[in-house]
C-alpha cells in the first residue's frame, strides 16, 4: 500500500482500516485484544473478529484503538458473529 492510500484511509474517517504488509499488519480502531500468542492473535472489531495466524507474532505498537503486529503472517481471517 502506498502513502496515498494511507492518506485516503485517514481522510475518509472510516470505522476501521487494516493494512497488511509482508511482515506486519496495522489495525486502526479495534475494540479489544481477545487473544495473544506467538502463533495467533485475535482482535475484536465493531462487527467481526480478526484472526491473524503466523509464526513469531508480537505486538510492536499498541495504543488505544491502534495496534501494529509483526512476524511471519500466514493468514488473516474475518469471523462474523
Amino acid at each position: 500500500m502506498h502513502i496515498k492510500d494511507n492518506l485516503i484511509n485517514f481522510l475518509y474517517d472510516k470505522n476501521y482500516f487494516i493494512n497488511i504488509y509482508e511482515e506486519y499488519i496495522h489495525v486502526f480502531n479495534y475494540v479489544e485484544l481477545i487473544s495473544l500468542a506467538s502463533n495467533k492473535i485475535i482482535l475484536k472489531l465493531e462487527k467481526f473478529k480478526l484472526i491473524i495466524n503466523g509464526q513469531e507474532l508480537f505486538i510492536t505498537k499498541m495504543i488505544p484503538n491502534e495496534i501494529l503486529i509483526k512476524g511471519s503472517i500466514n493468514s488473516v481471517e474475518f469471523l462474523y458473529e
